[in-house]
C-alpha cells in the first residue's frame, strides 16, 4: 500500500499552539564504554549552553523469593540529565537513549528539529551508537478551559464520547486511547485523550507519540528524515481530532 505522507503539506498555523512539550526519543545501542564523570566532563565542555546537569537514575527491582513481592534493590545510575540556561530545553544522554525535549511555551518546528540533530549528532560523538531500536516523536498538548466554564467535549473533539443508551447519567471524567498504524509506512501512533483538572482551570488533553520499531544502522540512516515523516503524522492527526472551535482558540 503506498503511504500517504506528504512531508511539503502545508497545516495552519497556530500562534498559540497548545504544545506543552515536544519530545524526540531515540532508543539506540551503544559501543563506546559508560563513564559518567567522563562524560560529564565533556558535556560541560561541549555544551555551556546547557548549564543544568544532573544523574538520571532508574530503580533496580527484584522478586523477594521470601515474601514473594518486590523489593527495590538498588538505584542505577543510566545517564546525564542536561537543561538549557532558560530550563526550556532538556536533553538526556543515556546508556541506551537520547531524549531531547522542548517545554513550553514551543516555538516552531525548525528550531526544535535542528536544535534535536545537533544535540544528537554530539551524542553520536561521544556515546557511539551503532544501532538504533526505536524512534518516536511526541507531542502533548492542552487546551485550557476557564473555570466555572461548562466542559462540552463536542466542542473541542470530533468524536467526542457518546452517552451510555439508558443511562442518563453525568460524565464525570474522560480517557481515550486509539493506536493507529499509518498504511504503507513503519510508523504506528499512540493518541491519548483525556480531561485535567486543577485547581485553576480544567485542560484538555490530546497526547500524540509517532513512532517507529525497526532495528537501523546508525551509519545508514537520517534521523532528520524520520523526523520529518513523523511531523507530518502527528500534524494529520491533531487536525483531524480538533474541531475549528478548538483550533480558533490556539489562533
Amino acid at each position: 500500500m503506498q503511504s500517504p505522507i506528504d512531508i511539503t503539506e502545508e497545516f495552519p498555523r497556530l500562534p498559540r499552539a497548545p504544545i506543552v512539550e515536544a519530545v524526540l526519543d531515540l532508543r539506540v545501542v551503544s559501543s563506546a564504554e559508560w563513564d559518567e564523570s567522563s562524560l560529564q566532563s565533556r558535556l560541560e565542555e561541549r555544551l555551556p549552553d546547557y548549564p543544568k546537569h544532573d544523574t538520571v537514575q532508574e530503580t533496580e527491582v527484584q522478586l523477594s523469593p521470601e515474601t514473594g513481592t518486590n523489593v527495590v534493590k538498588d538505584f542505577v545510575h543510566v545517564g546525564l540529565k542536561c537543561q538549557s540556561g532558560d530550563s526550556f530545553y532538556v536533553v538526556q544522554f543515556n546508556k541506551d537513549s537520547f531524549v531531547f525535549s522542548r517545554l513550553k511555551p514551543y516555538e516552531n518546528w525548525e528550531k526544535f528539529s535542528r536544535e534535536a540533530l545537533r544535540l544528537w549528532k554530539i551524542y553520536c560523538e561521544l556515546l557511539e551508537p551503532t544501532e538504533i531500536g526505536r524512534i518516536g516523536l511526541r507531542f502533548i498538548n492542552r487546551l485550557a478551559i476557564k473555570q466555572g466554564q461548562r466542559i462540552e467535549l463536542a466542542d473541542y473533539y470530533k468524536r467526542p464520547p457518546l452517552p451510555i443508551e439508558g443511562l442518563n447519567w453525568l460524565l464525570s471524567g474522560y480517557l481515550h486511547r486509539d493506536v493507529l498504524q499509518v498504511p504503507g509506512t513503519p510508523y504506528s501512533v499512540n493518541v491519548i485523550k483525556t480531561v485535567q483538572r486543577t485547581q485553576q482551570e480544567a485542560g484538555l488533553l490530546l497526547d500524540i507519540d509517532v513512532f517507529m520499531q525497526k532495528s537501523l544502522n546508525c551509519g545508514e540512516i537520517q534521523v532528520s528524515k524520520y523526523m520529518d515523516e513523523m511531523r507530518w503524522v502527528k500534524n494529520k492527526v491533531f487536525f483531524s481530532n480538533l474541531t475549528k472551535k478548538a483550533l480558533e482558540e490556539c489562533k
